[in-house]
């Protein structure tokens, strides 16, 4: 079993129910290709380091998954690319299993206030 990370920027702009699409979306996706989600956390809305496709900011979303699919990262990029509402990914393979979490925010919306 191979264990990845992938930490995936949602375009600033998208009210919450497109976000909420965006990470269903994404989740689909990694199942389509045999893959299982272990934690997902909503970094929520933050300063990008660099301007992209003209936006300041973006919203932040972590993935970290297992698979036995050894083709799963290049699927999913290329997957990724085609989405016009991420503005940028990075996908990093993990040495061991990370630890599960029991509150692993699986639903963006628990914040109060959104």
């Amino acid at each position: 079993m191979r264990y990845y990370e992938n930490l995936f920027i949602v375009h600033p702009n998208h009210e919450q129910e497109k976000l909420t699409n965006t990470i269903e979306d994404v989740k689909k996706e990694i199942s389509n290709l045999d893959g299982n989600i272990l934690n997902l956390e909503d970094w929520g809305k933050r300063r990008l380091a660099y301007p992209i496709e003209k936006q300041k900011y973006g919203t932040y979303v972590l993935i970290q998954y297992e698979s036995e699919n050894s083709k799963i990262n290049r699927e999913l990029e290329n997957w990724m690319k085609i989405k016009p509402e991420i503005l940028s990914y990075l996908v990093t393979a993990l040495e061991e299993k990370p630890e599960v979490r029991e509150k692993s925010r699986q639903e963006p919306d628990q914040k109060s206030g959104e």
